[in-house]
């Protein structure tokens, strides 16, 4: 009974949490989703992932941490989020401190103290060419999981600066940078998940900002 009680609470916190983000994220052409849908990619690469590294992630941690990875970006002005061509010096400063932004801001919360490091450390590069220049094993795991996720959609969601790209496109983009930016292993576990549970997750994530977008929660 005690176990159901927490599945239930946690379920419903997920859910909540999932419809703050998909209402902060409505309207805006460059984020329209975008952490939902790595949302539901993280946790599909979860359930592909070999016993050894499932151990070593709690899924609701990882629910969390997945739903929350851009909301540093709360803290950078829009106008740089939706600017269409290249930032300027000044302008990437602000944005590559969107994940400490983002742990300031969970800050109060000591829960999320567990998954502070994960979300921090998402755009570290294997190769240690990252924000923080961690390097390999040096970064998360969930933070690399969550690497992976977050590069297939930024690739195929359409952006004010640059058009969708297909699946295929996507993945020899992922396969290109295998090594250097995100982990090898992963990004091949990754690329052999069957094409239509990887379509699944746009699917979704359209459904349910659909509503969202059609209230104009956010107005311009």
């Amino acid at each position: 009974m005690l176990f159901y009680k927490y599945s239930k609470a946690r379920k419903r916190s997920v859910e909540i949490i999932e419809m703050l983000i998909g209402v902060i994220e409505a309207g805006d052409s460059n984020l329209d989703g975008h952490s939902l849908h790595v949302h539901n990619l993280t946790m599909l690469i979860y359930d592909y992932l070999p016993f050894r590294y499932r151990r070593k992630l709690n899924p609701t941690d990882l629910e969390y941490a997945s739903l929350l990875l851009d909301i540093g970006k709360l803290g950078v002005s829009r106008r740089i989020l939706n600017k269409s061509g290249k930032l300027v010096d000044d302008e990437w400063a602000l944005m590559k401190r969107h994940p400490e932004i983002g742990v300031k801001i969970l800050g109060s919360v000591d829960y999320f103290d567990r998954i502070s490091d994960w979300i921090l450390y998402h755009h570290e590069r294997v190769d240690g060419s990252g924000y923080y220049k961690l390097k390999g094993d040096q970064i998360p795991l969930a933070s690399r999981v969550m690497a992976v996720a977050d590069t297939y959609s930024a690739i195929t969601m359409e952006r004010s600066y640059k058009p969708s790209h297909s699946y295929e496109e996507a993945v020899s983009e992922l396969r290109l940078v295998s090594g250097t930016q995100l982990d090898e292993e992963l990004v091949e576990i990754f690329c052999n998940i069957p094409i239509n549970r990887i379509a699944s997750c746009m699917e979704d994530v359209k459904k349910r900002m659909q509503r969202f977008t059609e209230e104009r929660f956010r107005e311009e």
